[in-house]
């Protein structure tokens, strides 16, 4: 479901809606990661002054309510680059919910913040909030095309995952084709995942599986056809894919079970399944894991927290060199 390089669609869109779409290239994007990431990164000071009159929304994946650190570092980096605060907000959607069950707690943050303060929203949305940020995008493009600059979406998992799979037993059983130590672990997260399930808890994990997803986001797009023109043209993909060895133990075994059935992954969703190719333009492929360009841990490397502020800097100078290009600097 993922391809790699510029995949634009909204083929219909009227001259509006092409007007209005911000102008983020992947080249442009990944040059100013990477000049970020090496610590050379020239941001020129008209643009960082325009980034800075936006309204930066973050949403949380997967259990994202019950992380103190998720996206922390993020939302102090753009302070560092002068985003005010109050300027910053967060969506952390229920991991015991759906995403129709979470879509009116999305729904409502999102016109609140719109409503009661000024500047137009860049979204970021990381996991599963990725997949909550393109269903409220594609129901409601009214309110994207008045409201929303772009959205980028970090490593969701549009096609599912294949750990989900597994845990509904309905992925390949951990083998011999595995390792014996990561067969060994794979097979007691799905277990232990399991039994949080049929305690009731972690609901919207089924919906992660690859035919449900796949099924879902075929739904979605053909219901939703006429939003892709609006909503298209401001969705833009931060895609990731590391080896499983460079991965935490946990993470690694996960990786190494991804690896083996379904290909190139960041420890949770498949490369091929972190973007809807009728949707938006892919960005860039990072070398990361699912959580190293938004959760802050104790002893990580000092690399993982180079990638957060590359992310940041990435997204703060796209959105403000395309200000200026349009003729929207505050």
């Amino acid at each position: 479901m993922f391809g790699i390089g510029v995949l634009l669609l909204g083929l219909v869109a009227g001259p509006e809606a092409v007007a209005e779409r911000p102008h983020v290239t992947p080249d442009a994007f990944r040059a100013w990661f990477d000049a970020s990431l090496e610590g050379n990164l020239e941001f020129p000071a008209a643009a960082e002054k325009a980034a800075r009159g936006y309204q930066y929304v973050f949403i949380g994946g997967f259990a994202s309510e019950r992380m103190s650190s998720y996206f922390l570092q993020n939302a102090q980096d753009l302070q560092a680059r002068g985003v005010p605060q109050r300027s910053i907000h967060f969506i952390f959607p229920s991991s015991e919910g759906t995403i129709e069950e979470n879509s009116g707690l999305v729904s409502d943050t999102f016109r609140k913040i719109a409503r009661e303060s000024p500047g137009k929203l860049v979204v970021i949305a990381h996991s599963r909030g990725a997949c909550d940020a393109l269903t409220f995008a594609l129901r409601n493009p009214a309110f994207v095309a008045d409201h929303v600059e772009a959205m980028f979406l970090v490593q969701g998992p549009f096609g599912g995952s294949g750990l989900a799979d597994v845990v509904a037993g309905d992925g390949p059983a951990p083998d011999h084709k595995m390792r014996p130590q990561h067969r060994a672990t794979a097979t007691i997260l799905a277990r232990l995942e399991r039994y949080y399930l049929g305690r009731g808890h972690h609901a919207g994990l089924p919906e992660l599986a690859t035919d449900v997803a796949h099924d879902y986001w075929k739904t979605q797009l053909h219901e939703h056809h006429d939003a892709i023109a609006v909503v298209g043209p401001r969705t833009f993909y931060v895609t990731a894919a590391t080896a499983p060895g460079h991965q935490r133990v946990f993470q690694r075994a996960a990786a190494w079970y991804l690896d083996t059935y379904f290909g190139t992954n960041d420890g949770v969703v498949a490369l091929d399944d972190q973007s809807l190719p009728e949707v938006g333009t892919v960005l860039t492929v990072l070398d990361a894991g699912h959580t190293d360009l938004t959760h802050r841990f104790p002893l990580a490397p000092l690399t993982q927290r180079r990638l957060r502020r590359a992310l940041v800097d990435g997204i703060m100078i796209s959105v403000g060199t395309s200000a200026l290009t349009e003729g929207k600097a505050r």
